[in-house]
């Protein structure tokens, strides 16, 4: 069975170029999907959980003002600026059966000292975080995908 590599984020067709790019170089056996809304999230988690990899997920989704969609209409994420903490928080680290799925921040959104501070406490959650278009971004992107090829 082909392992799949999930992708949340709001539509960005040069990031979703470069990591198939990296994917693709790195000869990884992975399948790649992206999708763009937390109903396909949860989908595609729910059809697919033995198949899944790992999550890229962006902090800042502008189509994500709640998480609705996955039952919870009170846990709102100002515009989508806080939509990828309160998908981790609400869905990703608190449903048991995707706890252990590893999970990557990939996004360009300046983090606050707070969000610094949350990233780190995630990192024993199997949670880590990359700056997109960072200074290694690349490199750092291709470390993570060959920890989850192991």
């Amino acid at each position: 069975m082909k392992k799949k590599i999930l992708y949340l984020a709001s539509f960005d067709e040069k990031v979703v170029a470069d990591i198939k790019w990296a994917l693709e170089n790195l000869l990884v056996n992975f399948e790649f999907e992206v999708v763009r809304t937390l109903s396909q999230l949860a989908e595609v988690l729910f059809e697919e959980e033995k198949k899944i990899a790992a999550i890229i997920l962006d902090l800042f989704l502008s189509s994500v003002y709640d998480l609705a969609s996955i039952g919870k209409p009170e846990v709102k994420t100002i515009n989508g600026t806080y939509a990828g903490f309160m998908i981790l928080e609400h869905f990703l680290r608190q449903e048991s059966s995707y706890k252990n799925i590893p999970v990557l921040i990939l996004t360009a959104k300046l983090l606050t000292q707070d969000e610094k501070e949350l990233i780190q406490k995630l990192k024993a959650d199997k949670v880590e975080y990359i700056e997109l278009f960072g200074p290694g971004w690349e490199e750092k992107f291709k470390k993570f995908i060959n920890r989850l090829s192991l």
